[in-house]
């Protein structure tokens, strides 16, 4: 089928789904292992994020809050991710939840493994000119807290 958008039983090609479900993987990745510098990245020009702090709209605000978060160097983190569910929306755009337990330490030592929290993460993605997958929009809503 040249010229058309393949679309499988997901409603989305196997590349596209691959390309974002690496996406959701990368943002985690770069917060857990120490480069949050480099998350403006993976967020379009316009894009915004809500849920972590004051809002932060456009790459440059997003990209400011990963150089920040990067700098706490006496913070660790994993974010387990799971239920991913990933819709298209058009042929560049979908939409997609993330389940997301979060463990958290500062300071010294190995730290709890009670979760930190566990939240929902509601995103937009959107396919720059070069095929590139990255996030227009990504909100976090919390759902359980451990208060």
């Amino acid at each position: 089928m040249t010229g058309t958008v393949q679309i499988a039983a997901s409603g989305l090609a196997p590349q596209d789904r691959a390309a974002i479900e690496q996406l959701i993987q990368r943002h985690a990745w770069l917060i857990d292992h120490g480069a949050a510098d480099r998350i403006g990245e993976l967020f379009a020009e316009d894009a915004a994020l809500y849920g972590i702090g004051p809002d932060k709209l456009g790459r440059a605000a997003i990209a400011e809050w990963g150089w920040q978060r990067a700098a706490l160097t006496e913070r660790r983190s994993r974010h387990l991710q799971s239920n991913i569910l990933i819709e298209p929306v058009a042929p560049d755009a979908a939409r997609g939840w993330v389940a997301l337990t979060l463990y958290r330490h500062d300071g010294p030592g190995e730290g709890s493994a009670t979760p930190m929290l566990i939240a929902e993460y509601a995103d937009r993605y959107a396919r720059e000119q070069d095929g590139t997958w990255l996030f227009a929009e990504r909100r976090l809503t919390a759902l359980f807290g451990t208060a």
